[in-house]
């Protein structure tokens, strides 16, 4: 795959160039209307949101983003998800037998998703269940809208080809790390988008020289 075909978060460009990912998502229009082909996008968890997974599918861009945990909560030790049945399985093998869709609104604003009850009896009989459902018959499992999809997603990432293919993003941290700490790109040296390009260029020429250098004998 050739470097037209690819972006990372930092984005990487047809270029070559990475940009700061703090407005991926106006970037990705830009870049897409540039014409450049954009086939995927590494970033870390702090990129994990749904309005960003979905524009980038919308886009055909495949995301290597790891799940966030301020966004997905569900303790995969005790909970399983069956996606035909669309049910839950709790560690002790018991399912859950129904959904309903909640909605609720506080002053953090609005929060909405489903209710998963387990199988009441199996629930009942269970060891662990005054530690599970407390005072309640059952267990009922109140998780957001998305969790079920954010689970699929979990499960693809402990696979060994998402865990090989997002080693790739650490390859440009050191290079990150190498201009901002001993080539001055820590702070920007004068004002507005032109200086600040002009700067990033001139440091990036100035850190590939001196690479040049250590290879010549």
């Amino acid at each position: 795959m050739t470097t037209k075909e690819r972006i990372i978060t930092s984005v990487r460009t047809e270029s070559g160039s990475y940009m700061d990912g703090n407005h991926l998502s106006s970037m990705l229009k830009a870049t897409k209307k540039s014409g450049i082909n954009i086939k995927e996008v590494f970033a870390d968890k702090a990129y994990f949101r749904k309005p960003l997974l979905d524009e980038l599918e919308e886009l055909k861009i495949t995301p290597y983003i790891p799940v966030s945990p301020l966004i997905y909560r569900i303790d995969e030790s005790k909970y399983t998800y069956n996606k035909d049945a669309d049910e839950w399985q709790c560690s002790y093998g018991n399912a859950t037998e129904k959904k309903k869709y909640f909605k609720t609104s506080n002053k953090n604003g609005t929060f909405e998703g489903y209710k998963y009850y387990f199988e009441i009896n199996q629930c009942k009989t269970c060891p662990l269940h005054d530690e599970c459902a407390g005072k309640a018959a059952r267990k009922i499992l109140k998780l957001g809208k998305n969790t079920a999809e954010f689970y699929d997603i979990s499960q693809y990432q402990k696979t060994e080809e998402f865990i090989e293919k997002y080693k790739e993003r650490a390859s440009i941290e050191g290079k990150i790390g190498e201009v901002k700490r001993f080539n001055g790109l820590y702070r920007a040296r004068g004002y507005g988008r032109l200086s600040v390009s002009k700067q990033s260029k001139l440091t990036a020429i100035a850190a590939n020289i001196k690479r040049i250098a250590a290879l010549v004998p």
